[in-house]
């Protein structure tokens, strides 16, 4: 799936259909990408030179951490809320969260 594939999902299950909001949705969609990729070649020493974008089993997971990270400005995704203390809790606190969560580094053999 290239960027403008995964720009159009991620606009369609945000019900954004204007174009307005594209460069932000293209930042989180880059910033997942760099943690992602990062993330996965963390117990390896480095992202390789000849990976440049997410591997195809981790494309969701990028789309789903830009929901997350975009949502946090709203109160999606919040499981605890109190009012006049106005303290409030989310699943997942952060983008970078939720990759972790939900990405395996890989692990290199010596």
């Amino acid at each position: 799936m290239d960027d403008n594939q995964k720009l159009a999902r991620l606009k369609t299950l945000l019900g954004i259909s204007d174009t307005s909001r594209d460069t932000l949705l293209s930042e989180y969609l880059s910033m997942a990408k760099a943690e992602i990729l990062n993330w996965l070649y963390s117990n390896v020493g480095s992202v390789p030179e000849d990976v440049t974008d997410v591997p195809p089993r981790y494309e969701q997971i990028q789309i789903q951490a830009c929901i997350t990270g975009f949502n946090l400005t709203g109160a999606e995704g919040e499981i605890l809320h109190n009012e006049n203390g106005i303290q409030r809790t989310f699943h997942y606190e952060s983008m970078v969260a939720y990759i972790h969560a939900n990405v395996f580094p890989l692990v290199g053999a010596f």
